[in-house]
């Protein structure tokens, strides 16, 4: 039986901002696959990857936002 994920943005803090990409993720994916969809999207080098519940969103601290 499949379980029905929500879509999830994913956001991009940098220098205590956080900016909201284009990127969709699940919320059952894992951390290494949204720094990879960072990564390949050019936005970046994470450095953190977090789940945050109360927005419903991925949250991927780097150093560098492109």
């Amino acid at each position: 039986m499949r379980t029905k994920s929500r879509r999830c943005p994913i956001l991009v803090e940098f220098q205590g901002q956080v900016v909201k990409s284009d990127l969709f993720a699940s919320e059952i994916e894992e951390p290494a696959d949204i720094s990879m969809k960072i990564r390949d999207g050019g936005l970046g080098n994470p450095f953190r990857v977090r789940f945050d519940n109360s927005q419903s969103a991925w949250v991927v601290s780097t150093l560098e936002y492109h």
